[in-house]
């Protein structure tokens, strides 16, 4: 089958999924991206290349990301989950999510013992995204074979279906795609048509022909190899920035550098396979480029997050900047009537926004300097002990399990008061040769970060029980 013929027939299968139609060009676009990742014949001969059972696996499976743009990804990801105690506890023994759709496309024994294929792109364990479910007859029983990530170790030993839980997600919420028997069904029945019927050679289309010369012009330009692999990042910025997308040569890496459009922010990328440089290594050249940005221009250059793993740079999309509603919105609050209180509270809102605008120096400073009040600017050891104290409290919260967990490595052997004094507090507020901290450094601003939500959680618990100020913003207080 060809890839314009599937592409058709995934639309008419997949289109009415909800209670909206998909976007017209949606499968296009899915298209694409699985093709710059390699996952379906590209070039002058995209449209005249039969697919592969692969490659329709792939593309089958990358229908469940939300955003076409991430259908790429989606399909790698996916096609990679790994059965929950190996391949023996697998349907049809598959080693791979997208082994297993294969067989559903080729072994019609597999396909006749098929009841459903449940499979979601969400977060499932921490930085591990994807897992599916395969749910078919095996005699009298009915069996449901999981998938998760390939990271996940654990899970994939003999024996590791019987006792897995698929509720043990780190997310509350997850979307799920679920396939029934009857979308193979179709695809394997026109297979089945197309080998009897004698089909006209397709021919390739001129419109192809000149997107391929564009493609091939951008992909010399920016000196894209068949092996790149971008990580791509958002900016908030008020420096002068190209109005095009441009090489940059800095430091003697390659970085591109994208201006905003009407859907997209902007943006900075570098190839970090074609360039020989690590993903933590880039973020510090990144930073160090926008630092002399930010000087020359005397304005702000605020690196974001981003992602990795693109062929090819991809622009980054604007955020959306959505917040809390509700339908009855209910708020009765009194302004503090402690001094004391009302400059906790600014610190607070001060601290939130720098962490939120990545200022995290900052962030550092204001959390800390809440706990300060009550003691006074010369009363440091009384400080430290009360951090000693509710830290202990803090490590009993389920909640921050995680976040403490990041910490206690960070800190390693020493007390947590004293790391969150010396090598937070003082390294950011002085140029300490005891406690440096640079801000361009990833690892750093990693550190700090994790350092941030401790500082968060301690200045909360200070102005609630040191302070006595309410959470709630009802309670009449």
């Amino acid at each position: 089958m060809y890839a314009k013929r599937f592409e058709s027939l995934l639309t008419e299968q997949i289109g009415q999924t909800g209670l909206s139609s998909r976007a017209p060009d949606e499968m296009s676009l899915r298209f694409e991206s699985l093709r710059g990742y390699g996952l379906l014949p590209s070039g002058r001969v995209k449209n005249v290349t039969p697919l592969s059972p692969s490659q329709m696996a792939a593309t089958i499976l990358a229908t469940v990301t939300a955003k076409p743009g991430f259908a790429g990804l989606a399909g790698k990801t996916l096609s990679n989950l790994r059965p929950v105690g190996g391949a023996e506890a697998s349907f049809a023994q598959c080693a791979t999510l997208g082994n297993a759709v294969e067989a559903l496309l080729q072994n019609p024994t597999a396909l006749d013992s098929f009841l459903e294929l449940r499979v979601s792109d969400s977060e499932i364990y921490t930085n591990a995204h994807g897992r599916g479910a395969i749910v078919y007859r095996s005699g009298d029983e009915i069996v449901t074979c999981h998938y998760v990530h390939q990271n996940a170790l654990s899970l994939f030993h003999a024996g590791a279906e019987k006792d897995f839980d698929p509720r043990a997600v780190i997310s509350s919420t997850v979307t799920e795609t679920v396939f029934y028997a009857g979308l193979f069904r179709k695809i394997v029945n026109e297979l089945a048509r197309e080998a009897t019927t004698r089909l006209a050679p397709p021919v390739i289309d001129p419109m192809d022909d000149d997107e391929e010369t564009r493609k091939e012009e951008r992909t010399k330009r920016l000196g894209i190899l068949r092996n790149s692999t971008f990580l791509n990042l958002a900016v908030d910025t008020q420096v002068t920035w190209p109005p095009v997308e441009t090489l940059v040569h800095f430091e003697g890496y390659r970085l591109i550098l994208m201006p905003p459009t009407r859907e997209h922010t902007t943006s900075v990328h570098i190839d970090l396979v074609g360039q020989g440089i690590t993903s933590e290594n880039s973020v510090s050249l990144i930073n160090r480029l926008l630092s002399l940005m930010a000087w020359c221009d005397d304005n702000f250059a605020i690196l974001q997050e981003g992602w990795s793993g693109n062929p090819v740079p991809a622009p980054v999309p604007k955020q959306n900047l959505g917040f809390a509603t509700a339908y009855h919105w209910i708020f009765d609050r009194q302004l503090p009537s402690s001094r004391e209180a009302r400059k906790a509270l600014a610190l607070y809102r001060e601290g939130r926004n720098a962490e939120q605008n990545y200022f995290i120096s900052y962030a550092i400073l204001s959390y800390y300097k809440i706990i300060e009040l009550k003691f006074g600017d010369f009363e440091g050891q009384k400080v430290r002990d009360w951090i000693a104290v509710n830290y202990a409290a803090l490590k009993t919260e389920q909640m921050l399990a995680d976040r403490v967990a990041d910490f206690e490595r960070e800190r390693g052997n020493e007390e947590p008061q004293k790391y969150l004094n010396k090598a937070c507090r003082v390294a950011v507020a002085h140029s300490s040769i005891n406690n440096p901290s640079d801000p361009d450094e990833l690892p750093e601003l990693r550190r700090l970060h994790v350092a941030a939500h401790i500082l968060r959680a301690l200045a909360r618990r200070f102005i609630s029980q040191e302070l006595g100020i309410s959470e709630c913003p009802y309670d009449g207080s």
